[in-house]
């Protein structure tokens, strides 16, 4: 709580914290406050809510339509009941199959998908007092990008196992965010700014996307190119219950150690002279944050391919809601936020064209390109001291 009033009082009359707290409402003060809290319970509940009703409700859409009151029962009989209905002749093996073993694994895998680039995202703009940063524009998802694609087409002894494409995509996503990271120092005489920042993660995604490409040229299976090609548009269609559990690790995991450091990550939004003088170790967090941002992400990027701008878009809208940019809030709001916002855009991508699936990182990128322009305009983002 003592970090969160020493943002209070310092960023009344500083211009250390302008760019998060933007995406407050006029009056609205970013960070603490018993009534801020009681709003974010509130919306905590409603979100939570919102997301079982997210999943229950998508898991019926689809070009076969199967009613949702058999739906829900089939779903509730597997819950609850150990498929004795199943077992009894009740439901249809056809749509049991359906509804159990494609769209339900495929909606908790957009759950987790969304909910774990939306906390990224989240972390990220706190590490680097930025309100655009996000695994995809900072290019830490194309580094995770082209690590799984070596992996794929050109896989090394290094990477032998059942989890070879994940660990290159890690390897990837961190040399990225590094590479971003060190790069904007430079340009920006050792000042994170958001021009810099944004033209380094432009420029490493450029590198990133001709890294991938170089090694599908390189690559001699037609059937690996075609995937990967495929891959690279982002879809979840190959969410399976057996690779759930890595994500769900990753996600969970990361969601409960950004929240749990959500008092650190507030200090963070100080600048890092004032956080290290509150004694918070700044290199070493943001090393340690970055690194498990990058795992997070890798272990997404790895199944789903290339999907933006969600943790962008997400946090925004938790904090505008909330009414607070307090960390300790923020992160576990964002996580249910990018669940339920992945989970109807994976909804619209396969039920617009009926039965032809459009690739996801299409359908985020239509909703997120726009919102990024507009985050633009808003901070004035033209050069010269931003």
């Amino acid at each position: 709580m003592g970090s969160e009033m020493c943002i209070r009082d310092r960023c009344k009359g500083s211009q250390r914290l302008p760019y998060i707290c933007r995406d407050l409402p006029p009056g609205v003060f970013p960070v603490g406050g018993q009534g801020k809290r009681g709003r974010s319970s509130l919306l905590f509940l409603l979100l939570s809510a919102g997301l079982l009703c997210s999943v229950i409700w998508t898991v019926r859409i689809g070009s076969a339509q199967i009613p949702a009151g058999e739906v829900f029962g089939i779903l509730t009989d597997q819950l609850f009941n150990g498929g004795a209905g199943l077992k009894a002749g009740k439901w249809p093996m056809p749509h049991f199959q359906i509804i159990w073993n494609i769209r339900l694994p495929r909606a908790l895998f957009g759950l987790l998908c969304g909910a774990g680039l939306a906390v990224c995202g989240a972390a990220m703009q706190a590490l680097v007092l930025n309100p655009i940063a996000d695994p995809y524009i900072l290019g830490i998802s194309s580094g995770a990008s082209a690590g799984a694609a070596w992996a794929l087409l050109m896989p090394l002894p290094l990477f032998s196992g059942p989890y070879q494409t994940t660990a290159a995509a890690f390897l990837g996503a961190l040399l990225s965010a590094w590479v971003v990271y060190f790069m904007a120092k430079m340009a920006g005489g050792g000042q994170l700014r958001p021009v810099t920042l944004l033209l380094s993660g432009t420029a490493v995604n450029a590198v990133m996307s001709a890294v991938t490409s170089f090694l599908i040229f390189l690559a001699k299976s037609p059937e690996s190119i075609a995937a990967v090609y495929n891959w690279q548009m982002g879809s979840i269609a190959a969410a399976q219950w057996k690779n759930l559990a890595l994500p769900a690790a990753g996600v969970l995991g990361g969601t409960a150690v950004f929240t749990a450091c959500g008092g650190y990550f507030n200090m963070m939004m100080m600048g890092d002279e004032d956080a290290a003088a509150m004694g918070l170790a700044v290199r070493r967090f943001r090393f340690l944050m970055f690194a498990l941002c990058s795992l997070v992400v890798a272990s997404l990027v790895s199944v789903t391919g290339i999907i933006g701008f969600v943790g962008l878009v997400v946090p925004h809208m938790v904090r505008f809601l909330a009414g607070t940019s307090s960390n300790r809030l923020v992160m576990p709001l964002s996580a249910l936020g990018g669940g339920i916002y992945l989970v109807w855009a994976d909804a619209l991508a396969r039920s617009a064209f009926g039965a032809a699936e459009l690739p996801l990182g299409i359908v985020t990128a239509f909703a997120g390109a726009p919102f990024f322009l507009f985050l633009m305009i808003r901070n004035g983002y033209g050069g010269g001291k931003k």
